[in-house]
């Protein structure tokens, strides 16, 4: 993958792989390659030694520098390894991903290849530079490109956007692990009052802007706090936030609060009583996992795997096209009274616990890899 830990800005696939290494590395032996800086910095990790092996806690790694990032050393790597398979977790890096796909067809690669586009196949994330993306798609479909691969689909709504693009695809469904643990929620909630936070990558995709006209339309007697946290990833889209966030009422407060470190996420959220988060697409969404195993009522869009929170009172999954019902759920969660708001708190940890089957999904996982290797 292009991007891993200490790094945090390539968002949800880094959390995915380090929950999936961090649950089955008693299970298999990993071996990470990834770059020495993170998404959108020329800054490498300080205390990485670049293009060498070590190992930390019981995982191999191999951080390539920019120096040496070339698909010949890519593949010497790999024959040096000699995987028993090749997991590679996005479409459309070409490093990674894409030139992988090219030696694999040209049969300089034997082991077999498992990829999880990451939600990168959706209609949301191809809605964006789409000319580029089609035209590719196009070439891969006409000339075969991807019959020597395997997907991994988090769920069936990416199995769907998958076979959209190649109809014909080997596909298998393993839902995204996450590590996180179930946490109570601690905030106290006055009636007329909410706390929300927004947690993703700050880039188009994740709609914030959209959240952010919605909070326009807050009654006066509402007061409302809606604190960010995540990448800058895209200043242009930043700035268009920034004017937005101009034109609030003085009831509606938004902060910028960087970046969360994985470690620090739940006891963060911990003290908020809801996220605001209303996806163009989210194939997992582990912001929204660890908001629910953190007590805080997600309200999200209903673009991801998350729909039916309302049914179980932990939160509302919302289609993009309900303005107001959007705004009229945020002003609902802010007249809660505490009693009123531990219930929907109670109910997102009950919610999120049921949901996630972590042994269920260890043991499915470990048979997805033993069978790819077996075959």
């Amino acid at each position: 993958m292009h991007w891993y830990l200490p790094g945090t800005k390539a968002g949800g696939p880094v959390r995915s792989v380090f929950s999936l290494v961090s649950l089955l590395k008693k299970y298999f032996d990993f071996y990470i390659i990834t770059t020495n800086s993170d998404l959108g910095s020329d800054k490498e990790y300080v205390d990485i030694k670049p293009n060498t092996f070590f190992v930390k806690d019981e995982i191999n790694y191999y951080y390539f520098n920019k120096e040496n990032l070339i698909a010949e050393n890519v593949l010497a790597l790999l024959k040096q390894i000699d995987p028993a398979l090749i997991y590679l977790n996005s479409f459309w890096s070409f490093t990674f991903s894409i030139n992988i796909i090219r030696l694999k067809n040209k049969k300089l690669i034997s082991a077999p290849i498992l990829l999880a586009p990451r939600g990168m196949l959706s209609k949301g994330a191809l809605s964006l530079k789409s000319f580029k993306k089609n035209i590719y798609l196009i070439s891969a479909k006409l000339f075969g490109w991807y019959k020597c691969v395997h997907f991994h689909a988090t769920n069936k709504q990416e199995e769907q956007d998958i076979k959209a693009r190649f109809a014909s695809a080997k596909i298998t469904i393993a839902s995204n692990l996450n590590s996180g643990t179930l946490l109570k929620n601690n905030s106290l909630k006055k009636a007329g009052q909410l706390d929300l936070f927004f947690l993703s990558r700050i880039s188009e995709v994740k709609n914030l802007h959209f959240a952010l006209e919605i909070l326009k339309d807050v009654p006066s007697d509402i007061h409302i706090n809606y604190d960010i946290y995540g990448n800058l990833e895209d200043q242009g889209y930043w700035n268009r936030c920034i004017e937005i966030i101009n034109q609030l009422p003085k009831n509606v407060s938004v902060t910028y609060k960087n970046e969360l470190a994985f470690n620090e996420v739940q006891s963060i959220i911990s003290k908020y009583h809801s996220l605001f988060l209303p996806t163009l697409n989210e194939n997992f969404g582990h912001s929204i996992v660890e908001s629910l195993l953190s007590g805080c009522p997600a309200i999200i869009s209903d673009q991801t795997p998350w729909n039916d929170l309302e049914k179980y009172n932990a939160g509302y999954a919302i289609p993009l096209n309900s303005k107001e019902r959007f705004l009229h759920t945020i002003v609902a969660m802010a007249k809660l009274n505490q009693e009123e708001f531990s219930q929907k708190s109670n109910a997102a940890n009950t919610y999120i616990s049921n949901k996630i089957e972590i042994e269920k999904s260890i043991n499915l996982y470990k048979n997805l890899f033993n069978e790819f290797v077996k075959n």
